[in-house]
């Protein structure tokens, strides 16, 4: 009977405790790690456009870069400016139609939060919320914490995305600084095979979301439908989960349409069928061949499973960091393969 020896060393001991203490400042460090997994995502999605205006244009690859971001800045502001308000009274309005059930309730917690965040910054209420600032009530003290908090996180991402975009091969050259030699061509290549497959997915799950959300908003808008652009916006962000994200906005869409009229809800219906078919057969063919080669359910199971431990941020990385899990395991298994084809290689010259 053998026996099995198991020797700990004092390299060893150092090594796990090592391990220990980086997990446990990366469990402490999370939303900084959360705002670099975002700047990389974006970096990589953004990397494309930035080489194609350098190369094919001559444009410097700072002026790029600079016009891609300004760009992006500028459009998302034009939305916030001109859908905001609207979204803010249409939401408002079905939250108090819905008032009472569990739809309702979403709705109701969403509206809360965005007209607390633009009251708190009127101009009305700064006189207000000084006052109440110096009485030193709390519940407002810590909605301005978070929503400066929110904010900074934001600036982060844009602002660390940005200077890794800046650079050719920005993030490669930041993942040679700060990892090992032993651990820098592994984990490099790991990256470069997946930073199309990221890069490509945030993009084309950009175009779909604003495709789908659109044709819902239209679609619902020329039916009569009431809180059309909300039901577009809900649409377009639950594009992200595939199967399920569709079934729940065309759920929630039907039902406001049969509060109005039974047959309102049987076209409203019919149209997110259609729509459905449109993406299926059309868009995401056109959108999303060969981006992510990964299951939908695995999908859909990593985008709840981010959702739960890290919110809104985790639904954003959840799918690449399975792209990246994936590359890591077929990269491992391709090499057992090829280990074991050489070893039979070997057996067979040595019985030759």
């Amino acid at each position: 009977m053998s026996r099995t020896e198991l020797e700990i060393t004092w390299g060893s001991l150092w090594r796990t405790l090592a391990v220990v203490i980086l997990c446990v400042i990366l469990f402490f460090a999370k939303d900084a790690m959360i705002a670099l997994l975002l700047a990389i995502i974006i970096s990589s999605a953004l990397d494309a456009p930035v080489a194609y205006l350098n190369s094919r244009f001559r444009i410097p690859r700072f002026l790029a870069t600079t016009a891609i971001f300004a760009m992006g800045l500028l459009l998302l502001a034009l939305l916030i400016y001109i859908i905001l308000p609207v979204i803010i009274l249409e939401i408002t309005s079905l939250a108090g139609m819905l008032s009472g059930t569990g739809i309702g309730s979403i709705f109701s917690d969403v509206s809360s939060v965005i007209k607390m965040g633009t009251d708190q910054f009127s101009l009305v209420n700064i006189g207000q919320l000084v006052e109440t600032l110096f009485k030193g009530t709390s519940p407002v003290i810590a909605t301005i914490g978070n929503i400066l908090s929110g904010m900074v996180f934001a600036f982060s991402v844009l602002i660390i995305s940005f200077y890794l975009t800046l650079t050719r091969d920005g993030v490669g050259k930041f993942l040679r600084a700060v990892l090992p030699e032993r651990y820098e061509e592994g984990v490099l290549a790991i990256y470069y095979t997946s930073k199309r497959k990221i890069g490509r997915w945030l993009q084309a799950q950009i175009l779909l979301s604003v495709v789908i959300g659109v044709l819902v908003s239209t679609g619902l808008w020329l039916l009569g439908v009431k809180y059309s652009l909300v039901i577009g916006l809900l649409a377009g962000m639950f594009e992200i989960m595939p199967i399920v994200g569709p079934i729940f906005s065309g759920a929630v869409g039907t039902l406001i349409a049969l509060s109005d009229s039974f047959s309102l809800g049987i076209y409203t219906m019919l149209l997110f069928v259609v729509i459905q078919q449109l993406e299926n057969h059309l868009l995401v063919p056109v959108f999303m061949k060969k981006v992510v080669d990964i299951h939908p359910v695995v999908a859909l199971f990593s985008i709840m499973a981010g959702s739960q431990l890290l919110g809104i941020a985790g639904m954003v990385i959840s799918v690449p960091v399975a792209v990246v899990v994936q590359d890591v395991i077929e990269a491992r298994l391709e090499k057992r393969k090829i280990r074991k084809a050489q070893t039979e290689t070997n057996e067979e010259i040595i019985s030759a």
